[in-house]
């Protein structure tokens, strides 16, 4: 009679438990999910896209000094907007610029670096197929990075 008893409290205890914790797995993952927009239109609406005036702004310096650009960035808090009908994104200019400067350093060329950019962020794939500015970037960021400037070097051999 015993047993059966202790039996009974350790299920009712361990059904209590795990109720309790999976209530409390739903609010934290509540707190993590992103908004997601369902509509028929095959066609992204973009209402706000600071990350091409910002790519666009980089490319007419000709000249990216990273260290620099991301140490302003840090100062002024600038933020990057994103916003469509699909997705919204904003992050920090600083971590964009870090994000760039390391897609340019670890890619072979600009298809590659792309590819990085979208595997990085992935709500801006469908601009980043869009824009035509990507090349261009890579070529200006590639030149000041650290394998840019390895494979600037004259080759010795």
């Amino acid at each position: 009679m015993k047993t059966s008893i202790h039996t009974i409290k350790i299920a009712l205890f361990s059904i209590l438990f795990l109720s309790a914790s999976v209530s409390n797995a739903q609010i934290i993952y509540e707190d993590e999910l992103e908004t997601v927009y369902l509509s028929k239109n095959a066609e992204e609406v973009v209402y706000t896209n600071n990350f091409s005036n910002f790519n666009g702004r980089l490319i007419a310096t000709n000249q990216i000094n990273f260290r620099i650009e991301i140490q302003r960035a840090k100062q002024d808090k600038d933020y990057l907007l994103f916003l469509s009908e699909r997705s919204n994104l904003e992050i920090l200019a600083s971590a964009y610029l870090k994000t760039i400067r390391k897609g340019a350093n670890r890619s072979s060329d600009a298809e590659a670096f792309a590819k990085f950019l979208n595997d990085r962020l992935p709500e801006l794939m469908h601009q980043f197929k869009k824009d035509n500015n990507l090349e261009e970037l890579y070529m200006y960021s590639r030149k000041n990075t650290f394998n840019g400037k390895i494979d600037a070097l004259p080759s010795v051999l």
